[in-house]
């Protein structure tokens, strides 16, 4: 899932920043596939991921809806798509999946050496590996860098810069604090893999280095 390939940002941040999908190929294995994909969100559930969105509800972990609710709603040929904010986490949930063993497709996405280094430790050879080339084309009308780490957690690109710019304004001007304006920043992610968590320390970080002006 190309989607997930472009989040920017310093590489300690990155660091602690993994997607995780679970994928039935529909006219492969979708038929049949309900139980697998929910025994599976359990298990997801357990290391307690960043953020979350099964494709039958499209309701993150901060809507407001259960965990009970979402496993009831998932039928067959729904997907899953979640993030997580450490490498022990992840490593932790692939080693359930395996263990698991439902037949499913997994992809993850994270800074190749790291989520390399995950599967050589529990000997898994990934099947498909895809790599970002980066941004091509009219780069002089993109946002700053320090805006696109934010913007580049949404696979969909849902988290507008504007939008950003005025959460910054927000916790800058003590509206809210960075959790806060980190699930303001989350709630438009229709793809369930922007990371409050990062965000969060994003937020932290930069709101030291931004002036805002009175009227």
């Amino acid at each position: 899932m190309t989607h997930s390939l472009h989040r920017e940002g310093k590489l300690d941040s990155l660091e602690r920043d993994y997607a995780l999908f679970i994928m039935p190929a529909r006219g492969f294995n979708h038929v049949g596939s309900g139980p697998k994909v929910r025994r599976l969100m359990e298990l997801l559930y357990l290391e307690g991921p960043s953020n979350m969105i099964c494709s039958s509800l499209r309701r993150n972990l901060y809507s407001g809806v259960s965990s009970e609710k979402v496993l009831e709603s998932i039928k067959d040929g729904d997907r899953v798509f979640c993030v997580f904010n450490s490498r022990e986490k992840l490593k932790e949930t692939l080693i359930r999946i395996k263990e698991a063993d439902e037949g499913l497709s997994i992809v993850v996405s994270g800074l190749i050496d790291k989520v390399r280094e995950i599967t050589d430790e529990m000997g898994l050879n990934p099947h498909t590996i895809n790599l970002s080339l980066g941004i091509h084309g009219r780069t002089d009308r993109i946002p700053p860098p320090d805006i696109r780490q934010f913007t580049t957690m949404c696979g969909h690109g849902m988290v507008s810069p504007g939008l950003v710019r005025d959460v910054i304004r927000r916790v800058k001007t003590g509206k809210l604090n960075s959790w806060e304006g980190s699930l303001v920043l989350a709630a438009p992610c229709s793809c369930g893999i922007y990371n409050p968590h990062r965000s969060e320390e994003l937020l932290q970080e930069l709101i030291p280095l931004y002036t805002v002006h009175r009227w």
